[in-house]
């Protein structure tokens, strides 16, 4: 196949992953990028086999004039919406050059806009699908600019190639469905050339060209180069905390949506978004084996007191003192699993007042891993990395902490109260904060008549022992069961806007009116009517489950496992029964989880099927690369890279550089020969052995040397017939070209061999002299480039004659040299 064909089919490929980096980088707007991709293959036969379709390149630049203008008014728009702007200029100028008759400038320009095509989808989505395209990219782009090189450099030395080259750019303003003019064996039509791989080039570079050595080649550079960039990405030292990623596109630097407050609207914006917000893994302390449950773990975030009609918001309260300790060791009868979470580092955890706010099951209790700057708010049920109010520090890599596992228990749902019941501070937000219901600041009065008027018809149809009143647990499960199983609730992100009352608080109208709405407005419409009757309780916001991955052994949570829930304040007296009440000395808090089970519930996935066995592969390979790519920072790579090196290779042979491990070394052999050394500085024994032992070591450094020298010659003849390399085998031709240096023929370094001894026979031609050696040289390099470039092997004979023809230069420059000293 001919090198521009080749070349045509690389550019437009290499065009097609561009475009392709661009379609998965815009996700659901990657309609344009995959046309662009099928027209990139449409070009190769439509315009440059068939010639059907052509721009000139005066219609070609008005085509990116107008291309430039379409995009210009999306400028206008967000940040993300300039990078899709800029996708769609690249696209636009990529098309225009693929229709036009090929030459070098418009080679040249695809490849760029290619490359342009590869930084603007990094920018767009950074994830392991770019990293895994990397890879036939790389290929592609190293073949493409080795035939680029070829097609190039052919021009270059062939001027009738280089003529029908540059007519390429007179042709006519536009033409469609054009047919190419048939071929014809008439003399005297001029046809333009083409360009094989084995026309103009030298004998020996078509040979490699055409045999497909290049491609050969270029994969052997690709694998070289894909090995060196992993290991000075992973080996080259960082010197600050950012990753890799960091700043690329608009998720690396978002926080996860939870604060001290949160809006009502807020939760279903994060319920949309399929961003990876942390991996956590379970483990049994006994055995260590990974837990897999088809229960959903609660990962608490922060507790929510207090509710603004007039923002519609939440927030955590103004509790005055809170109880805030270090992370507690563990009781001693506690169920406990070990749970590891990893987090995103490309996103911001929110802060809390003690500093940066963690997830976790709850309680949590320290480990032998666990950090010493992790503390609890005991009263508000909060981990939290401990950090200066001012301190702008991301949450940590990874943390550790132990959490009870009894999620099918009698006491599952129940989390101890820990601060103490006298605090006065504590009882007003118990008795105060968590049972006001919102008023009406205009009216003095309540908002929710109808969610109290609901609640209170459920309470009173709870059965009873005569006129003793139902305890704050059965209220409280007969209003979880009104949203769960009473089945007149929906599950949704959106609500209709002709189902709502604008005149109604969201919540009011959310329980009298449509009865539609995400996590948030059931756990707001069942904490206030909890507190209507009376019972303290507060939203508690974070994440629930998450896809367990059965490869990793692991949950991988996501922003569309945020969740919410309720928890009401138990007094030890009403705990449920079946409870050892001893652990619960100041009361306990109960979960409780208003949405019904239409919720959808994405963190159980069948591992059965191929399908699933490779999805959960592919998002193992995800994590790792958001891991040890995306988020390789100094400190990780001080973690993950340095220290196991540092402990795996350089500590073992600290004892080999180590002053004090010699010294005791030589005391225990030396106390074996009888010889005591004392601590002093200078020792008659230990400086009487020291010399003995240096000269010990020159005289077996002198024997050593003068044995090597005598058997260096045998050794290397030795070695290079067992190891024969073409730099050896080629050596008689740096001989040859030493010998005439020494004549007075120095070589130039713009000459190549060939050239130079052509250029000293036409000089021994000229001052006739050196006849005997003219034939000797031409031989002897013919035979180098062989060898060096063709990758032949000379036979025996040739390889004798070789000695002869040097011997011949020898002489000849011998005599040259006493003669007069030959001017060039």
């Amino acid at each position: 196949m001919k090198v521009e064909r080749l070349l045509q089919i690389s550019v437009a490929l290499l065009a097609a992953l561009g475009s392709l980096f661009l379609a998965f980088g815009q996700g659901s707007n990657s309609a344009l990028p995959l046309l662009a991709t099928l027209g990139a293959f449409m070009s190769v036969y439509l315009t440059d086999i068939k010639g059907w379709i052509t721009l000139n390149r005066n219609l070609a630049n008005f085509a990116a004039l107008i291309a430039v203008v379409f995009s210009f008014f999306d400028f206008w728009d967000n940040d993300d919406s300039k990078l899709i702007a800029i996708a769609k200029l690249l696209i636009y100028l990529q098309v225009v050059l693929l229709f036009q008759p090929k030459t070098t400038r418009v080679y040249w320009h695809l490849a760029v806009l290619s490359l342009l095509q590869v930084v603007v989808a990094a920018a767009l989505d950074f994830g392991v699908t770019f990293g895994l395209m990397l890879i036939p990219y790389m290929f592609t782009a190293l073949t493409t600019l080795c035939l680029f090189f070829v097609y190039r450099e052919t021009l270059r030395v062939d001027p009738e190639l280089r003529a029908a080259h540059d007519a390429v750019e007179n042709r006519p303003l536009f033409s469609f469905l054009a047919k190419k003019q048939p071929e014809t064996n008439d003399s005297t039509e001029v046809s333009v050339p083409t360009i094989s791989l084995s026309g103009q080039l030298p004998g020996n570079l078509a040979a490699v060209f055409s045999s497909g050595k290049m491609f050969v080649q270029v994969l052997k550079l690709g694998v070289f180069t894909l090995i060196s960039t992993v290991v000075l990405f992973y080996c080259f030292p960082r010197f600050d905390q950012n990753q890799f990623g960091q700043g690329l596109n608009g998720e690396f630097g978002a926080q996860t949506g939870f604060k001290d407050q949160i809006s009502l609207n807020d939760m279903g914006n994060i319920l949309q978004s399929d961003r990876f917000v942390m991996r956590v893994r379970l483990t049994d302390l006994s055995t260590e084996t990974v837990i897999d449950t088809e229960y959903e773990p609660y990962f608490r975030g922060t507790s929510l007191s207090t509710y603004f009609p007039n923002s519609k918001t939440w927030i955590v309260g103004n509790l005055k003192s809170y109880r805030v300790s270090e992370i507690k060791s563990p009781p001693n009868k506690t169920n406990l699993v070990r749970q590891l979470i990893a987090t995103n580092q490309s996103i911001h955890f929110d802060r809390t007042n003690e500093g940066v706010l963690l997830f976790s099951i709850y309680p949590a209790y320290k480990s032998r891993a666990t950090a010493s700057d992790l503390v609890d708010n005991q009263t508000l049920g909060i981990v939290s990395m401990a950090t200066d109010a001012q301190a702008q520090v991301r949450q940590p890599d990874q943390y550790e902490l132990l959490v009870p596992w009894n999620p099918f228990g009698a006491d599952g749902d129940l989390m101890p109260n820990r601060h103490p019941l006298n605090d006065r501070d504590f009882r007003h937000y118990l008795d105060h904060d968590l049972t006001q219901v919102p008023l009406d600041k205009e009216f003095a009065d309540t908002l929710f008549h109808g969610l109290t008027k609901v609640a209170n018809e459920l309470v009173a149809d709870i059965p009873g022992n005569g006129n003793e009143e139902p305890t704050r647990l059965a209220i409280a499960q007969r209003l979880e069961r009104h949203f769960v199983m009473d089945g007149n609730y929906t599950y949704s992100l959106s609500v209709p806007l002709h189902m709502k009352n604008t005149r109604l608080d969201p919540i009011e109208d959310f329980v009298v009116n449509h009865r539609t709405g995400h996590c948030e407005f059931f756990a707001s419409a069942l904490a206030i009517m909890l507190r209507s009757q009376g019972i303290p309780a507060r939203v508690v916001v974070g994440y629930k489950g998450g896809e367990f991955n059965s490869i990793g052994g692991y949950y991988a949570v996501k922003q569309k496992h945020a969740h919410a829930w309720v928890e009401c304040f138990m007094p030890p007296d009403q705990l449920p029964i079946g409870v050892d009440r001893s652990e619960y000395p100041q009361g306990a808090w109960m979960r409780l989880d208003p949405t019904p089970a239409s919720r959808p519930s994405p963190n159980r996935k069948d591992s059965g099927t191929i399908i699933d066995k490779f999805l959960d592969w592919f998002d193992y390979v995800e994590l790792a690369w958001r891991d040890y790519v995306v988020g390789m920072n100094s400190e990780r790579q001080e973690k993950d890279i340095y220290k196991p090196l540092t402990d795996n290779l350089v500590k073992p042979l600290e004892g080999w550089v180590s002053r004090e491990e010699w010294v005791k070394f030589f005391r225990v052999k030396l106390a074996a020969m009888g010889i005591h050394l004392s601590d002093e500085w200078f020792n008659g024994f230990a400086s009487i052995f020291t010399m003995l032992a240096l000269l010990m070591v020159v005289v077996l450094f002198e024997v050593a040397r003068n044995m090597l020298r005598r058997l260096w010659p045998i050794l290397k003849r030795l070695f290079y017939r067992w190891f024969p390399s073409k730099s050896h085998r080629a050596g008689f031709y740096f001989k040859a070209e030493k010998m005439l240096s020494n004549a007075g023929w120095q070589r130039r370094d713009s000459e190549t061999p060939r050239e130079y001894i052509n250029q000293v026979i036409a000089d021994c031609k000229s001052r006739d002299v050196g006849a005997d050696m003219m034939p000797a040289l031409t031989q002897l390099i013919d035979w180098y480039y062989q060898i060096r470039f063709g990758g032949k092997t000379l036979a025996p004979a040739q390889q004798e004659a070789i000695g002869d023809h040097l011997h011949a230069i020898e002489v000849q420059t011998i005599a040259l040299r006493r003669a007069k000293k030959p001017k060039r």
